[in-house]
Order: C-alpha cells, then structure tokens, then sequence
C-alpha cells in the first residue's frame, strides 16, 4: 500500500506551525498530534483542567477504549498551551471564538496551509520516524554486541 501521501517534512510542518493566520488553537493541535502521542479526537475532547502544564501532561480520553491516561507533552507545546489558556481555568481547551474546535475545522485548515495534506500525516510521519529511530538503534545495539 503506497503511503507516501502521508509522508510530511519537517519543513512543511514547521512552516504551518509558524502560519499566523490560522488560530493558534488550531495550531496547537498540529503541534499536540506532531509532538505527542495524542490522536486528533482524543485531543479535541480535552479541557483545560486536562492540561497539566507543570508536569508537561496532557490527560486525554481514549476515544477507542474510554481509559483515561496521561500523554508526556514537550516544553515547546507547553508553552503553546499556556498562551492558548491564559487565564482561563475550565472550558474546552482548544477554541476559536468561543467554539470547541472540530475535526473538521483542523483538518481543513492543514489541507490549506500545506497545499493539500492530511492531517493524519502529522501522527503518520511521526510514528514512522520513531520506528525508524528504534530500528536504527537496536542495529546498531546489535553491531556493537558482535564487536565486543
């Protein structure tokens, strides 16, 4: 099965990260879903009391099982959260005025602001990176097993 439409660079994310013309809640999922575990339903039903902050957790819902659990965030989309929440203490965590935002509403963004890809790409490209990353790891465990 040829993938490679799913495939997203680095650059192409970086670049719709830094686009300010859309909502940076609408960002701040693209970063969740690049950086993190988090599927795209599962970050949407978020709260703002479900981000941790001070740990650099996100609590998220599993859409699949309904089994709660903690998704470890970076310092980068910690500081993306902080913005977004400012002094807000409960409420949906991602909005754009006023509304929880939608699947459809970050989906639709990301086809415009990288000229037609899914947004799936973000979880896709990751995962791949980090299987990539752990076969290259453990072969190179391997290669320093035979040398020794």
């Amino acid at each position: 099965m040829d993938t490679t439409h799913l495939l997203i660079t680095d650059l192409e994310v970086d670049t719709a990260l830094a686009d300010l013309t859309v909502p940076l809640a609408v960002r701040a999922v693209w970063q969740l879903l690049w950086e993190s575990e988090v599927r795209i339903g599962e970050v949407l039903e978020c709260d703002v009391p479900h981000a941790e902050l001070e740990n650099r957790l996100l609590v998220t819902q599993d859409s699949k099982g309904g089994d709660c659990y903690e998704t470890g965030i970076t310092a980068a989309a910690v500081g993306v959260l902080r913005e977004l929440i400012g002094p807000r203490t409960d409420g949906p965590l991602f909005t754009v005025d006023g509304h929880r935002l939608t699947r459809d509403k970050v989906s639709t963004a990301f086809r415009e602001a990288t000229g037609g890809r899914s947004v799936h790409a973000l979880r896709f490209t990751r995962k791949l990176k980090e299987r990539e990353t752990a076969l290259r790891s453990a072969a190179a465990g391997q290669a320093e097993e035979k040398s020794a």
